[in-house]
């Protein structure tokens, strides 16, 4: 049992230090890290007969790829988290939701810092971002009083406000600024014919016209089944995100900190 557990311990480490380092590099993590990982976690959980380990995983895959359909993550990122979940799915827990809480909140504060010392060196034009901003002082104002109900109330330590609450406020600041991030460092318009497989495209930004053209209920990732229909619509040129931030290595140190300080991730998702 023991042995069984470190195998897919292992399995967990060295398929998300790979995709750490593949995304990094590249911006992909690619099926050679995801699937292999995917098929040794069903198949032990079918070995063992852990079928609820195997819902998890279905699960967790499903909820992924409706993010992934629109736009929000990236597909290797989905199969990844899939791959997790199979091969760990109760560990201290169940696993996949200490791990993606912890990357989650560790992606926040160090993007948020980063995009934003990047956007005041640029220098930020508040009016651009003013319903933005307007946003993030009513969210911050909503969390700070349920945080403070928690606390006061005693459903939440101290530790679940700083763990949770400083990623919080730093989360607002990017709010507060995205709309004028994404337009400074994400934005580019680039000919229909040369869109890549799941590009994302910024329909914020386009020429109401154009997004009249595209069909209800446009997905947010594009494959060459949406790019033949934006060329025949006379679609030439469209909007889109590249440069994008990369999720895998966050997804390795919520999963080592999963592993090696599960208390945090009880705190995270606990309170307590």
């Amino acid at each position: 049992m023991a042995e069984m557990l470190l195998l897919r311990e292992a399995a967990v480490l060295i398929a998300s230090a790979t995709g750490a380092y593949t995304d990094f590099k590249t911006g992909y993590i690619y099926d050679w890290i995801t699937v292999p990982l995917i098929l040794l976690g069903a198949g032990i959980d079918i070995f063992e007969k852990d079928y609820s380990g195997l819902a998890i995983g279905a699960a967790v895959f499903a909820i992924g790829f409706a993010l992934y359909y629109a736009g929000k993550i990236g597909g290797g990122d989905v199969k990844l988290y899939a791959g997790i979940a199979l091969m760990l799915p109760y560990y201290n827990g169940i696993f996949v939701l200490s791990a993606a809480l912890l990357a989650a909140l560790s992606a926040v504060v160090f993007f948020s810092t980063y995009y934003t010392i990047k956007y005041l060196r640029r220098g930020i034009d508040l009016k651009y971002n003013e319903a933005g901003i307007r946003r993030a002082i009513m969210l911050l104002i909503i969390i700070g009083a349920y945080m403070y109900f928690l606390l006061g109330s005693g459903f939440a330590g101290s530790g679940y406000i700083a763990l949770v609450g400083v990623p919080i406020l730093f989360g607002t600041v990017f709010l507060a600024l995205e709309r004028g991030i994404r337009k400074e460092f994400f934005l580019q318009k680039v000919r229909t014919e040369s869109l890549e497989d799941d590009e994302i495209i910024a329909l914020d930004f386009m020429d109401g016209d154009k997004v009249k053209k595209m069909q209800a209920g446009f997905k947010g990732v594009i494959g060459e089944k949406e790019k033949k229909e934006m060329i025949g619509a006379g679609i030439d040129e469209v909007m889109v995100y590249r440069n994008l931030p990369r999720f895998g290595p966050f997804i390795f140190l919520g999963v080592l900190l999963a592993i090696l300080m599960p208390g945090i991730g009880q705190i995270a998702l606990m309170g307590t």
